[in-house]
């Protein structure tokens, strides 16, 4: 019996931070490091309560009505394991959090959790009180890779804890940290073979970074380890968004921006550290598919082609000040390219036309016709 639930369109996400202490997983890759009690106890207190739920919906309510977007909203707990928080303050995030589903100004709740909390926790209670999506952190399915981390779970029961919020009616999002120490290019990509046995809904892509106040900083720090150049990163990003998008699995985020993302992290001594790495990663997916469309469908005395793509995806098949076009109307001698924009185009994929067309002449979208650009 497939559980698996239907997709959804992407929710806005209201962001309530959860300090890293409340995790006690002891993930050594996530602030505090373990080995600093006063650190962590800085962290532990400075859990959110109620009034903050509500500050970070009133925000992103804000931001909406500037823009107009009209998805659904979710309050989402990010960081530490909600679960492993004491239970009164758990009570009342929760309490907070199902309120503003109440009021109508949110549609749904996500939970980060460890796996072993997802296979602990009252799933069932929490989807009656409007948890909708469970975001398992579980990082990496090499059972190697996390022996040598020394990491407290095993790989199985993160596939086992995608499974339980599948059987409880939820949507899966899992974790997924490349350039973990003992991890390669190669044992990276098995290790998201093997993720996607669960079949999660989605991924987050977050390529390890060296981070001041973690065990991993402290191997940094040490010479135990080296983390991924920002190339090295981007090309297995590319290999798993590439992977992860032909099982059907959404890409919600690649890259990470430890102050932003992570509010309670230190400083980035070392990593591929990116303001914007899913640009990067798109860009170079987008640009293979339009080589490989322009030299399908390219003949002698062709000067001008036309692109088809998603409105979101433009920037990425234009590349970083539209690098990608020049790189293009110089390989194949071109002397215009057009890029025409749909919301029929599905994500990731491209049409490419050896002709100059106006928005008028484009002919109706066929399945076989899409090309993915990955």
């Amino acid at each position: 019996m497939n559980t698996k639930t239907a997709t959804p369109p992407r929710a806005r996400v209201a962001p309530v931070h959860i300090p890293h202490g409340s995790c006690l997983v002891g993930c050594p890759f996530c602030p505090p490091c373990r080995d600093e009690p006063s650190q962590q106890t800085r962290a532990a207190g400075q859990t959110p309560g109620p009034d903050d739920v509500e500050a970070a919906v009133d925000r992103l309510l804000r931001r909406v009505s500037q823009d107009s977007d009209d998805r659904p909203i979710e309050v989402g707990f990010f960081g530490g394991d909600l679960w492993q928080l004491e239970r009164g303050p758990r009570t009342a995030l929760l309490d907070a959090a199902e309120r503003e589903c109440r009021r109508g100004r949110a549609t749904g709740i996500r939970l980060t959790l460890a796996p072993p909390s997802v296979l602990r926790a009252p799933l069932s209670e929490f989807r009656t009180r409007g948890v909708t999506t469970i975001e398992v952190a579980l990082h990496t399915t090499n059972r190697g890779v996390l022996q040598r981390l020394g990491t407290r779970f095993h790989p199985r029961l993160g596939l086992e804890a995608i499974g339980r919020v599948h059987r409880t009616r939820m949507r899966s999002i899992a974790h997924v940290q490349p350039g973990l120490p003992g991890s390669s290019h190669r044992t990276t990509l098995q290790a998201a073979e093997m993720l996607l046995r669960a079949r999660p809904h989605g991924v987050r892509i977050h390529p390890a970074l060296a981070l001041s106040g973690t065990l991993l900083g402290e191997l940094y720090l040490q010479g135990h380890w080296e983390p991924m150049q920002l190339s090295e990163a981007r090309a297995t990003c590319k290999h798993l968004v590439r992977r992860f998008r032909e099982a059907g699995t959404e890409v919600v985020r690649v890259g990470l921006q430890p102050k932003v993302d992570m509010p309670f992290s230190g400083d980035v001594l070392a990593g591929p550290n990116h303001p914007d790495l899913r640009l990067l990663v798109e860009s170079e997916l987008m640009r293979e598919g339009a080589i490989r469309a322009l030299t399908s469908r390219f003949s002698l005395g062709t000067r001008g082609f036309t692109f088809v793509v998603n409105p979101k995806d433009e920037s990425y098949l234009r590349g970083f000040e539209s690098r990608t076009m020049r790189e293009l109307k110089k390989q194949f001698r071109l002397e215009r390219i057009r890029i025409l924009t749909t919301d029929e185009q599905p994500r990731g994929t491209l049409r490419a036309f050896p002709e100059i067309i106006g928005p008028d002449e484009v002919p109706p979208l066929r399945p076989r016709r899409a090309r993915r650009a990955s």
